[in-house]
């Protein structure tokens, strides 16, 4: 088991990675794994509730801050975006359905060398 970290350890590392994103002044703070209550300072609708553990190890838990840092656009590099463009602009392969010549030649030639039970001759 790892040492227990107190108050002033969470808090320390939670500045260190957030910065002043979050306002901590609204602490109750009881252990690593009981929930606490910090206030996003960009959304501050509601408090959010959140283990330390919990905080350190995500984006923080601002549900707000979570989706538009997940609706923000990549922008896409120069070579994948060549590559998209020349996908896009060759002709569609083949369809399935349709078989190439040579196998459907090839289906052919065997249709035509079976022959059913009921007209072979001899001993079946």
């Amino acid at each position: 088991m790892g040492t227990p970290i107190d108050r002033d350890t969470f808090l320390a590392r939670a500045i260190a990675r957030f910065g002043d994103h979050y306002d901590y002044s609204e602490i109750v703070y009881k252990s690593y794994k009981t929930p606490v209550r910090i206030r996003c300072t960009v959304h501050p609708v509601k408090p959010v509730m959140i283990t330390p553990e919990r905080h350190l190890q995500t984006t923080g838990g601002c549900k707000f801050c979570l989706k538009t840092s997940r609706s923000q656009i990549v922008p896409l590099g120069d070579s994948f975006a060549r590559l998209m463009r020349e996908a896009n602009s060759a002709p569609p392969p083949q369809s399935l359905e349709t078989p190439l010549p040579a196998v459907a030649e090839q289906r052919q030639n065997a249709a035509d060398t079976l022959v059913p039970r009921s007209r072979q001759r001899g001993p079946v």
